[in-house]
């Protein structure tokens, strides 16, 4: 079994300055010129928004934009970690549960004060023999808690803004690489087209979906 390292999450607080400057049409420019902050720390900020700011500048952008720390910044109450597994052996149990050979396992741990909630997503792949024929896709990927477990972890993702949303989307996706160069190492792709047209879907335990991504895998 091949195990990816723990990692934790990125941190769950951050500014929403590129938002708030949208809302007043204001531009860095102007914002340089009223506060004093400099162009790179303000970029910085922008491009950013998990970064660290100061105390100092924190204080002057509330004044200038007129809103507390609360609407500068965006918070959630929960932290995650995770730890993808690969090369995986899973009981005859889970292989009945997901009816399919399971590609590969995150772990996610979820916490906020004293709770504490861990659950494990499992990763299949299915092959279109077609490969990309019209419009179809070359492959779909699907991730999904055979046990439903998953059910508080759904819950708190749809209660997020859309940047921490988009966070936890990106850890998610990320095992994609690793499981399509165990597809590709297997010979699945062998004398296919070099770009594999791929879906990627997390659904929940009635079989909705979550999120949905496509994405294109270049073989070489």
């Amino acid at each position: 079994m091949v195990i990816f390292i723990l990692k934790e999450g990125v941190k769950m607080l951050a500014n929403r300055l590129k938002i708030l400057l949208a809302e007043r049409d204001l531009s860095i420019k102007d914002v340089i010129e009223d506060t004093g902050i400099s162009r790179n720390v303000l970029s910085n900020m922008i491009n950013k928004p998990f970064a660290n700011i100061s105390t100092e500048n924190i204080d002057k952008l509330c004044n200038y934009l007129e809103v507390t720390p609360a609407i500068f910044f965006d918070y959630s109450k929960w932290r995650f970690s995770y730890e993808l597994k690969s090369n995986v052996k899973i009981s005859d149990t889970d292989v009945k549960a997901t009816a399919k050979q399971v590609e590969a396992v995150l772990e996610i741990t979820m916490r906020s004060g004293k709770r504490r909630y861990a659950f494990e997503l499992y990763y299949v792949i299915e092959y279109d023999m077609d490969y990309g024929a019209g419009d179809n896709y070359d492959v779909f990927i699907t991730v999904y808690d055979p046990m439903g477990a998953d059910n508080d972890f759904i819950k708190v993702y749809h209660e997020l803004s859309p940047l921490f949303q988009h966070q936890i989307e990106a850890e998610i996706t990320q095992p994609i690489p690793v499981i399509m160069e165990k597809a590709k190492r297997r010979g699945e792709f062998d004398n296919k087209k070099d770009k594999i047209k791929l879906q990627f879907d997390y659904v929940d335990f009635n079989n909705d979906i979550v999120f949905q991504y496509d994405f294109i895998y270049k073989k070489s």
